[in-house]
């Protein structure tokens, strides 16, 4: 397992050898819903593991949800369940470690689906098997761990594990964030002003 306690750069290093990650995405019916989509790509590579959309029928996509990824249940429509779509998760990642830009929420989603469906979620149930490059790259913007900061992927599934890898290099190379210093930048002078923003 990568170690949490290297500088955010030896972590994502770390993270980009052969075979040691994958980066995992969901897109889900709500906030406390079902998947609806999961993309999963290499870390190091970029290659595309697993792209798919999951019909989660009977339960229904919120309108909120619909507002944020644009899926609806007709886009649903002939898409795999989640116990096909677990099965060929767990082989992806069963031997690397699972990195998500909001590690805590797409984990769980991943139980609460398996939960739903009485699957056995095996090693992804391990908290240790999942990081997140959320709390890195806010770590490295001196945020802390616990940090917050907007992906700006896109929020279809493919399109954010792509964005994450993105960050994912440049946190390993050691460039600027720039995007996420002009977040700061923002808030700074929103708190200053007495506004409260949502990033």
């Amino acid at each position: 397992m990568l170690l949490q306690t290297h500088t955010p750069r030896a972590w994502a290093n770390a993270a980009l050898m052969d075979g040691a990650a994958c980066i995992v995405d969901v897109e889900t019916s709500g906030l406390d819903g079902s998947i609806i989509e999961i993309a999963v790509i290499d870390a190091a590579t970029g290659e595309v593991l697993l792209d798919t959309l999951v019909d989660c029928t009977p339960v229904e996509i919120e309108p909120a949800a619909f507002e944020v990824h644009g899926l609806t249940a007709r886009d649903l429509v002939g898409a795999p369940r989640w116990p096909e779509v677990f099965a060929k998760l767990a082989a992806i990642t069963a031997s690397r470690v699972v990195l998500a830009y909001n590690a805590k929420f797409d984990q769980g989603r991943v139980l609460h689906d398996c939960r739903w469906e009485g699957i056995d979620p095996v090693h992804l149930a391990e908290p240790a098997r999942w990081q997140c490059v959320m709390a890195r790259r806010c770590e490295a913007l001196g945020l802390g761990l616990d940090g917050r900061l907007r992906l700006g992927g896109g929020h279809r599934a493919l399109a954010d594990v792509r964005a994450t890898r993105a960050v994912l290099r440049m946190l390993a190379d050691g460039r600027p964030d720039t995007d996420g210093s002009a977040v700061l930048a923002i808030r700074a002078r929103e708190e200053a002003r007495g506004v409260t923003v949502d990033s």
